[in-house]
């Protein structure tokens, strides 16, 4: 009947011999043709039925497996963080490591579909923290005192965050049926995660002995990358490091960081003609996490960003100095680039920057409008949802078996759960009765509503919008506290720390739906993969609470050499908000820009990150992204044909490599948060800051 037809938008068709396996019963996870029909929604139909049914013979939830993964989470919790400043994306890291763990030590897939979940839900709860709060130092730190210009009551936050972000991942128990099962979104990439399960899947000598060889690997590049960053960043001579010594000449300079290779900048004499050199300024960071990015990120999205970074520094950064344009500076002065000592370092900070955030901003919001026919959509699967009635008839519970999802009724419950403790903890922690209701309300309103916008993307583009979603939320906080009549630098304080605890909560909400995603494919049930990210959230959100105030006082105090690109883009928009002294032109022409580069490439966002980035930070992602294409064209390619590989060993190859980049990342990442330790504590233990 015509009443009936339901339509699609994501479910592909299906391979004869799929059709045939499913209608005898005999397709199985890891069967070829399980990998022709991803995402047709019969395929994920027919496992959702067979997950119901074999999902109860084996526990995947083993403690002491669980734990394993929590420990590497809590880890990657401060890790992910670092690498989220430095380079304006949050890259994990930590699933990696507990595949391969469980590789070496031949657990189950679906044990390890379930440890590397507890183990995400651990580290990326730093999203939040990483994008905003460094914007609340960036605002009210004084470097004199060592201390905030406002109480930040930091437990408030980490315990806000905490709830909200188990009721983000609780609000996609609703979607899960809807866009994994029935209308499997794409999820571009999670393809990599079944082919590491499927490895694991078999257990042979050789696989088990792969593991272990990549586990080594793991641990040899970031021993030697830790190394290195210690001799690049820990003062060993009177506040300088090795390099500092080497490349930056006395260690003294404020034109670039130590590890740099640069010359250091000619002084220009503020009134005399400009000088060929003083236009623009080329240096090259030596970063393994850089290089380890770009690697990941491949050419293409690798050049993406830098080319914005191209834009500021050959481009804007010329044209500034050339038209000699003013800007505000800090204590009000209109300047032009010339009247600097260093003409392309002021047009970098005062003009291209200020692009760039416009850009980040224009990108952000035309992605949003893009967006508004998915939240439409959003919307209406919701609706979808069929009533149910009575334990034996929910969708949830396996009569006799126990909770194959986690209870859907948890999901109001956590929504009070969610406003009371918000409300009551900002109350609590001194911040206006009224504008802490509204924000409580506004935190369980904006996770789902806009939590649901950035899931569809996430599994559209493979890329959740964090960020881009943040932007508007703290517009609309503050929007809302102004309304409430509340002070100005309060409202944005509220205002900020709510955008961090929203934050937190989708991106927690994008991770247990990339989680689900694979459990569908190896049989783990839905129950205990919320299981394992609820475990993992409540200490990775300590850790990350703790290493953001650590981060920030460093960034603040200038002792870190991390960009945080989106911390100091909310602190533009916040300036903006509070009538701070800001060139709106140069953020309403960066806006503009980042809205044409959105729709010429698709990525605007990207764009508007690599203007705002040094060129010595960009450039060596580029380099990685180079490095890896070409690495594949002339080296990877040509060896499998000749040799005449398999997907398997070709998949193997590239995962040594992956594990090369990930100790590059987590090297520099683990030695540069122990150098922050060692720089801000005696700060913030000193000021009580």
């Amino acid at each position: 009947m015509k009443g009936e037809l339901k339509e699609y938008s994501y479910r592909k068709p299906l391979t004869a011999e799929g059709i045939k396996a499913i209608d005898k019963g005999t397709l199985n996870y890891f069967d070829l043709e399980m990998y022709g029909n991803l995402n047709t929604g019969l395929l994920e139909e027919y496992l959702e039925e067979k997950n119901k049914r074999e999902g109860f013979k084996t526990n995947a939830f083993v403690w002491w497996k669980v734990l394993v993964g929590l420990l590497i989470g809590i880890a990657f919790a401060a890790i992910n963080q670092y690498v989220g400043l430095k380079i304006g994306m949050v890259v994990g890291g930590s699933w990696y490591v507990s595949y391969l763990i469980g590789m070496a030590l031949k657990w189950k897939p679906a044990e390890m579909n379930v440890i590397a979940g507890t183990s995400n839900g651990a580290s990326m709860v730093c999203t939040g923290f990483v994008f905003t709060f460094p914007a609340i130092y960036f605002l009210f730190y004084n470097t004199d005192t060592h201390s905030l210009s406002i109480k930040l009551p930091i437990a408030t936050v980490i315990i806000s965050s905490i709830t909200a972000a188990l009721l983000g991942m609780m609000y996609f128990i609703i979607f899960r049926r809807v866009w994994l099962v029935e209308d499997p979104l794409p999820m571009p990439g999670f393809q990599a995660s079944i082919k590491l399960l499927d490895m694991a899947h078999d257990l042979s000598g050789g696989m088990a002995k792969q593991a272990k060889r990549s586990l080594i690997m793991v641990a040899t590049v970031t021993g030697l990358a830790g190394a290195f960053t210690f001799l690049r960043d820990f003062p060993l001579f009177n506040g300088s490091s090795l390099f500092d010594k080497w490349f930056a000449g006395d260690g003294n300079t404020n034109y670039g960081p130590g590890g740099d290779l640069q010359q250091t900048p000619t002084i220009h004499n503020p009134g005399e003609p400009v000088q060929i050199q003083d236009y623009t300024y080329v240096n090259f960071n030596l970063s393994p996490i850089m290089l380890a990015t770009g690697w990941f990120m491949e050419f293409k999205s690798a050049f993406l960003v830098n080319l914005g970074t191209l834009f500021s520094w050959f481009v804007v950064i010329p044209v500034s100095i050339y038209f000699n344009i003013q800007f505000p500076s800090k204590t009000g002065v209109m300047l032009t680039p010339i009247e600097t000592a260093w003409p392309a370092g002021a047009a970098y900070s005062n003009i291209a920057r200020i692009m760039g955030i416009g850009a980040i901003l224009g990108g952000g919001f035309w992605g949003l409008i893009k967006m508004l026919p998915t939240f439409k959509t959003a919307t209406a699967d919701l609706f979808k949802l069929r009533q149910q009635k009575g334990l034996e008839g929910r969708r949830d519970y396996v009569g006799g078996k126990g909770w194959y999802e986690w209870p859907i009724t948890h999901i109001p419950v956590m929504m009070v759960i969610t406003l009371v403790a918000v409300s009551g903890l900002f109350i609590m922690g001194g911040f206006p009765v009224a504008g802490s209701i509204a924000l409580g309300v506004l935190v369980a309103f904006t996770t789902f509503f806009f939590g649901a916008i950035a899931v569809k993307v996430m599994g559209e583009t493979s890329v959740e919008p964090v960020s881009g979603t943040s932007f508007i939320v703290l517009l609309l906080l503050f929007a809302t506290f102004k309304l409430l009549q509340i002070e100005t630098q309060v409202a944005m304080v509220m205002a900020l720390l709510g955008t961090t605890v929203f934050g937190g909560a989708i991106s927690m909400a994008g991770d247990i739906v990339q989680e689900y995603k694979n459990a569908l494919y190896v049989g783990a049930r839905p129950y205990t993969q919320m299981k394992g990210g609820t475990l993992g959230v409540v200490p990775g959100m300590v850790v990350a609470g703790l290493a953001a105030m650590l981060f920030s006082v460093g960034l603040a105090e200038g002792k870190l050499n991390l960009v945080a690109p989106q911390g100091h883009a909310f602190e533009g928009f916040a300036n903006i908000l509070m009538g701070g002294n800001m060139n709106i032109w140069l953020l309403i022409i960066g806006a503009a820009v980042g809205i044409g580069m959105d729709l010429l490439t698709g990525a605007g966002t990207s764009f508007g990150l690599g203007m705002y980035f040094p060129l010595a930070t960009s450039l060596p992602m580029l380099a990685g992204g180079i490095a890896r294409d070409l690495w594949e064209k002339k080296w990877l390619e040509p060896k499998a044909k000749r040799e005449n590989w398999d997907e398997r060993k070709k998949t193997t190859t590239l995962l040594d490599t992956y594990m090369i980049a990930t100790g590059m990342t987590v090297g520099e990442a683990l030695v540069g948060t122990l150098v922050a330790i060692y720089l801000v504590v005696p700060l913030i233990t000193g000021s009580g800051a």
